[in-house]
C-alpha cells in the first residue's frame, strides 16, 4: 500500500493508494488525528459551561464545550480537565469526579478522530485567568459563557451546530437522568 502525509503537525492529511477487489486503484484521502477529548461541565446550579468562539474554517462563531487534544503520554481523563481549565478556568470541584460517556469516532469516512467524552458533574470557577493554548486560542476570540442545560439542549440545531457538542450534551443529560448527581 503506497502512503502519502501531504501535511505534517497535529492533524494530519493523508493519502493511501487502495487497490479495490475488482483491481481497481483509488486514492484515499482522510485526515490522521491524536485522540481528543470533550467535557460537559454542569455548575452546583445546573448550568453548562460553554465556549463561544470564532471557527475560521466556518467564518462564524460557534458554541462548543471545552475540548482538545490527548498529549502524548497523557490520559484522557487528564487531557479533559486540562482543556476545561485551559478554556473556561473552571476546575472539578475537589470531591467530585469525571464520568466517562464513552468514546466515539467522528466522520468516520473522513477522519480517524477518536473523541473521549466526560462529564464533569460538579465545577467550580477557579480564582485565574484561563490560560487558553499557545497554538489556536491565542489567536482566536473565544468567550465562555454558561446557561442551563435545558437550554443548551433546546439549542442544538439553533444555536448549537457542532455534532459532537449536541451529542456530548444529549449523553450528559441521559446520564444525569438515569443517576440523579
Amino acid at each position: 500500500m503506497e502512503k502519502e502525509v501531504i501535511t505534517e503537525g497535529p492533524k494530519r492529511f493523508i493519502r493511501e493508494k487502495l487497490r479495490m477487489p475488482d483491481g481497481e486503484e483509488i486514492d484515499w484521502y482522510y485526515l490522521d488525528t491524536p485522540d481528543s477529548v470533550m467535557v460537559v461541565p454542569i455548575t452546583a446550579e445546573g448550568n453548562v459551561v460553554l465556549i463561544r468562539q470564532h471557527r475560521y474554517n466556518l467564518k462564524k462563531y460557534t458554541l462548543e464545550l471545552p475540548a482538545g487534544t490527548v498529549l502524548r503520554g497523557e490520559s484522557a481523563k487528564d487531557a479533559a480537565l486540562r482543556e476545561l481549565w485551559e478554556e473556561t478556568g473552571f476546575e472539578l470541584e475537589p470531591e467530585s469526579s469525571l464520568i466517562d460517556l464513552g468514546n466515539y469516532f467522528l466522520m468516520p469516512s473522513e477522519t480517524n478522530r477518536n473523541i473521549h467524552l466526560f462529564l464533569a458533574p460538579s465545577v467550580l470557577q477557579g480564582t485565574e485567568k484561563p490560560p487558553g493554548d499557545t497554538q489556536i486560542e491565542k489567536y482566536f476570540d473565544m468567550s465562555v459563557c454558561s446557561l442551563p442545560l435545558t437550554e443548551a439542549l433546546a439549542g442544538v440545531g439553533q444555536t448549537i451546530h457542532g455534532m459532537e457538542t449536541a451529542a456530548a450534551l444529549l449523553m450528559a443529560d441521559n446520564a444525569m437522568k438515569r443517576n440523579p448527581l
